[in-house]
């Protein structure tokens, strides 16, 4: 073997940890998080769409083996990339939940502001978003924003993960993943992207319904919830 192609396989870097990242569970700021702990180079986002496109960093992938690099955060779900990829057999794999309502409330006021920025209507004399925009219910009642936690971890108990967060414990949790990943220290915390938790002019009707077209991720969730309490009370 020449010395350049022992060097290449000396350097190889095994994935050793996967972040399942549930959109608008606290992703960016966990992913600078993630950074500041492994190092800007060794976090890569890894997204797997509805159609199996793979996309790292954004650009489209297409080998066979997982990217080099100490983590890997992204949308995916398990089925998804374990379908995709062969895991390392030591990998640790974690996520965050979210109260359900709270984070049906969160993804749609985050998309509504997105679209606005990108169609900047006032500046371009456009009335597009009008004409298109749906409203909160609309969008919760659409099969693809019922139940999207328990979506994305199809295919993995909540038991077989190394960690579940859960982001109204933020802060807290952070501490109990430095212990799991051996963390020498704690990193700051700052928060990206953050929207109103709920607005106060949704009505309790609307707030009840957007709860029963998510019982599935609400049994997910108190799941989790109950899995922490016994882990902290060991």
């Amino acid at each position: 073997m020449s010395l350049i192609r022992s060097m290449f396989f000396s350097k190889k870097i095994t994935p050793e940890l996967i972040s399942l990242h549930i959109p608008k569970t606290a992703g960016t700021s966990f992913r600078n998080i993630l950074k500041s702990v492994y190092g800007e180079e060794q976090v890569v986002r890894l997204d797997i769409n509805g159609k199996e496109d793979v996309r790292l960093n954004q650009i489209l992938y297409r080998e066979t083996q997982l990217p080099k690099a100490k983590v890997i955060h992204g949308h995916f779900t398990m089925e998804l990339i374990e379908n995709k990829f062969k895991l390392p057999p030591d990998v640790k794999v974690i996520t965050w939940l979210r109260d359900p309502v709270k984070r049906v409330v969160s993804n749609y006021f985050y998309l509504e502001s997105r679209l606005k920025e990108i169609l900047d209507e006032e500046n371009n004399n456009l009335n597009i978003l009008s004409k298109m925009q749906r409203t909160l219910i609309e969008y919760a009642r659409s099969e693809n924003s019922r139940n999207r936690q328990t979506k994305f971890v199809k295919g993995r108990s909540l038991e077989d993960f190394d960690f579940v967060g859960i982001q109204e414990h933020f802060e807290s949790d952070i501490g109990r993943l430095s212990k799991v990943l051996g963390w020498k220290e704690l990193p700051n915390i700052l928060y990206h992207n953050k929207t109103p938790e709920l607005k106060a002019d949704i009505s309790n009707e609307i707030l009840d319904e957007i709860y029963e077209l998510n019982k599935e991720d609400t049994e997910l969730y108190n799941k989790a919830i109950e899995l922490r309490n016994k882990l902290m009370n060991d």
